[in-house]
């Protein structure tokens, strides 16, 4: 029923915009394929478990645009077949709105929903923010956000926005975790190379059965355009978190730096950044401390690579329920078979390595090896 209320909503705004053209709409279809090799499916620190898995996703989406108006709406299933371990056999889902709304000359509305429902460790791995991953379980995680931003001149623009944040296990003695947060932003662009930024957001975690706690976070930022492929972006300020049953306080660091560097066939960027996350597996305000590299290169106009590694520690504020360090590497190769009437298809191969070193108990240790073999299908019509 919320979800529903939710798509209504994204719907009734963009019906409701005034516009002069006439809206075009594109349907979206798409069929994954996958074959997967887990050396490890239960994440486990000793009798290790491994076993092969077949994936297979339908998906189906629309994407409506007019003069002024965005809207895409996408949902996709997948059926998850273990050749050895058939009890985890499971049918996850993810959903995706998004919409961009340019209300006036000066005034613009984002709208975002994003829900998944899995036991499927890589489905959770690609949620950010959710903290170290330590077990499979099934999450429910449901977000959703909005955002006006407001130009007060032509180089400088006021946001206010509002998410909710809600994760829920099913598994006994995880935490759910609710989240409000409301934010307030100012970007002023001095140059063609240089725009500053300011923010203010304040969050509200509701843990259950866990105490409660308070997030006000305070940055300043630049982005500054160093040459014509080379982009820094440096951001700093302060979170001071509360844990409402102790009374406990922290003030901490919270900011991080951003170097993108453009190549005639690809991109490369190098970042690091310190958070504050809801910790949503032990129920605590934990900090994020995470360096990555990522690389992306076409080598022919079939052919493309990638490659992404990062380092994270993740640390509970004011508690010692967590203090684990992760490492993670993937490496992909994708082939483009030549689009056929609208129908485009890839195949990928992709290795990815995982390390998770528990600092309170080794027990938590483990180590992780997955190859995925992908081909992908997928189909619009537009206009």
């Amino acid at each position: 029923m919320k979800k529903f209320v939710v798509i209504s909503f994204f719907v009734f705004l963009f019906f409701s915009a005034k516009t002069v053209f006439a809206y075009e709409y594109t349907p979206e279809l798409s069929l994954s394929l996958s074959e997967e090799y887990n050396d490890n499916i239960f994440l486990a620190h000793t009798d290790r478990v491994d076993d092969f898995v077949t994936y297979i996703t339908p998906g189906i989406g629309l994407s409506i645009k007019s003069v002024n108006s965005e809207l895409r709406l996408a949902y996709s299933p997948t059926f998850s077949y273990y050749k050895s371990n058939e009890d985890l056999n499971e049918t996850s889902h993810r959903f995706m709105a998004n919409g961009n709304f340019k209300l006036s000359n000066k005034l613009s509305l984002t709208l975002m929903d994003n829900f998944v429902k899995s036991s499927e460790i890589s489905d959770i791995r690609a949620i950010s923010d959710v903290g170290p991953i330590t077990k499979r379980s099934e999450l429910t995680y449901n977000i959703v956000s909005g955002n006006i931003s407001y130009k007060l001149r032509e180089n400088l623009t006021y946001t206010l926005g509002a998410f909710y944040f809600y994760t829920d296990y099913k598994e006994p003695g995880f935490s759910e975790v609710k989240a409000y947060s409301g934010n307030m932003g100012l970007d002023y662009r001095s140059s063609e190379r240089t725009t500053f930024s300011a923010s203010a957001v304040y969050t509200k975690y509701d843990y259950r059965p866990d105490s409660d706690a308070t997030e006000q976070d305070y940055t300043l930022g630049i982005t500054y355009i160093l040459t014509p492929t080379l982009t820094a972006g440096i951001t700093g300020g302060l979170a001071v978190t509360k844990i409402e049953d102790t009374g406990e306080s922290d003030t901490g660091f919270i900011g991080g730096v951003t170097l993108t560097k453009k190549f005639e066939k690809g991109q490369a960027v190098l970042s690091y950044r310190q958070s504050v996350i809801a910790g949503t597996q032990t129920g605590v305000p934990t900090r994020d401390q995470t360096v990555g590299l990522s690389l992306t290169r076409t080598l022919t106009n079939k052919w493309n690579a990638s490659l992404s590694a990062s380092y994270s520690n993740y640390k509970s504020i004011e508690t010692n329920d967590v203090d684990t360090d992760e490492t993670f590497f993937t490496a992909g190769l994708t082939y483009n078979f030549t689009p056929w009437a609208n129908l485009r298809p890839n195949l990928t191969l992709s290795y990815t390595y995982a390390d998770s070193d528990d600092k309170i108990t080794n027990t938590g240790d483990y180590y992780n090896n997955i190859v995925f073999l992908t081909l992908s299908l997928s189909y619009s019509r537009r206009p």
